[in-house]
């Protein structure tokens, strides 16, 4: 069974501000291969839900956060969650931002 992904809006912000930064160092085509690869680890999410490791959360009620890696683009995080019906993205992170800060706050919408 395949579910269907649900990709927030912070983590369609995120993949937008991440791939005009790409873009914006001179990148074309690094900036169309991590879209590409983004939607590529979503898909397999789709497929292997689990296959994230899971994400320790301190005084959360999310429930499970897991988080993956982008192919070829290991510095960006997805975190994500898996519910019965669908998978939601809730984030896409460069892991070398202050996530301690961040993953409090990971379900909240703009």
């Amino acid at each position: 069974m395949t579910f269907p992904i649900i990709v927030r809006d912070h983590a369609t912000q995120d993949i937008r501000r991440q791939a005009n930064y790409i873009l914006a160092m001179g990148n074309r085509d690094a900036a169309e291969r991590f879209l590409e690869f983004a939607e590529y680890a979503f898909a397999q999410l789709g497929i292997t839900p689990n296959m994230g490791r899971v994400v320790p959360l301190v005084l959360s009620d999310m429930g499970t956060i897991r988080q993956w890696r982008i192919k070829n683009f290991k510095d960006y995080l997805i975190f994500y969650k898996v519910l019965e019906d669908r998978v939601e993205v809730l984030r896409v992170l460069h892991g070398m931002r202050d996530l301690e800060d961040l993953l409090p706050f990971l379900d909240e919408e703009v």
